[in-house]
């Protein structure tokens, strides 16, 4: 299901819910393999469409994951603490938000049919094509074949998983693009559901002072602008897990660590986030040791070892470390595409956003 508003500078937010539906238990590989699918799949459709998903932000693409039940009993077993709890939100938390949605479009099949009828009668709405209520309109879109096909029963086999309470992540976070948006919800997802109240995201944002070299260092985005640009994203996802998941109060926070500004933001479900100015890899990985797992990308995989080699130093335990594919949208074109083709999509990367922007103001001098 897909939905989109318009949102002031911005010409459409588009938030993508994936029904989560084939296994009661989460599978943080599997996750992360489908969502980086999606994302790859969005940048190729607004490749093709001259659409610029990474810069001027004509579409802000959101993608979450949300469990299909809504009955009472699947409610109460979650509330409980049973094995099959989820991080990400379920059908009813999705359709009782107040998302200012001016569109949901739906696929022309029947369990997509279920499924939209469903989110209409939580909603409170009707199936006519807009609803009085809200003014969401409904689209119904041709959904094409449905292939349907078992998977060996190892083929997701991955080590048991377990959800944490204080996570960190780290990155630049210039110019907020698909790789940044998956990094930062599967960090998101792998947030314990059952603990919000004391539980902590901490999130490492590299400071500016040792950014100076990068590439078309004009262009590069200060610390409160990224700042910013993560948090509007992750409180967007957040409270489409929870309803309570909503912000309470932000603080700037004088920082006593050898790390630089901080912004703390405290959520009506108890969730603290901290964004931190950080000026080496490790950041308050070394500093705190209440942190007990790491997101990183595939691509920045050493610097978990290095964190844990650290940490060992140190006496503290290891963080349980959880990687994320690199996105290359390019790679969804596969060997028919001209490799020597620049389609603004094909690199999803700062350095070529602001490399854009370089050229485009250069252009208008």
């Amino acid at each position: 299901m897909a939905s989109n508003a318009s949102a002031g500078s911005l010409n459409v937010i588009l938030d993508v819910a994936i029904a989560y539906e084939d296994e009661p238990i989460f599978r943080y590989s599997k996750a992360q393999k489908l969502l980086g699918l999606m994302y790859r799949l969005i940048c190729v459709i607004c490749t093709e469409s001259s659409i610029d998903l990474q810069y001027g932000n004509d579409v802000d693409t959101r993608l979450i994951i949300f469990d299909r039940g809504v009955n009472d009993q699947h409610q109460n077993a979650r509330v409980k603490g049973s094995q099959h709890h989820h991080s990400f939100g379920d059908l009813q938390t999705l359709a009782c938000n107040d998302r200012a949605w001016q569109r949901v479009c739906s696929l022309e099949s029947e369990p997509a049919e279920t499924l939209l009828q469903d989110f209409l009668r939580i909603r409170g709405g009707s199936s006519d094509k807009t609803m009085r209520s809200n003014q969401i309109e409904i689209e119904r879109l041709p959904g094409g074949l449905a292939i349907h096909q078992s998977s060996p029963q190892d083929s997701w086999q991955e080590s048991p998983f377990h959800y944490h309470s204080s996570i960190a992540v780290g990155g630049t976070f210039d110019h907020l693009h698909v790789g940044h948006k998956l990094l930062l919800t599967m960090t998101a997802l792998v947030l314990d559901p059952m603990s919000s109240h004391g539980a902590c995201l901490t999130i490492g944002i590299t400071g500016d002072e040792i950014l100076k070299n990068k590439n078309f260092r004009e262009e590069l985005e200060d610390f409160p602008e990224r700042q910013l640009a993560v948090q509007g994203f992750l409180l967007g996802i957040l409270g489409l897990f929870s309803l309570s998941h909503v912000l309470d109060t932000t603080r700037h926070v004088e920082s006593t660590s050898p790390h630089g500004r901080e912004v703390h933001n405290t959520l009506k479900s108890g969730l603290t986030i901290k964004y931190v100015e950080i000026f080496d890899p490790c950041g308050p990985t070394i500093t705190d040791d209440l942190i007990t797992a790491l997101v990183l990308s595939a691509e920045t995989r050493g610097g978990g070892q290095v964190v844990n080699d650290k940490r060992r130093e140190k006496g503290w335990s290891a963080l349980e470390v959880f990687e994320v594919d690199v996105l290359d949208a390019g790679e969804a074109y596969g060997d028919s595409r001209n490799q020597t083709e620049d389609k603004f999509q094909s690199k999803i990367s700062s350095t070529d956003i602001r490399r854009r922007i370089h050229e485009k103001t250069r252009h208008n001098v």
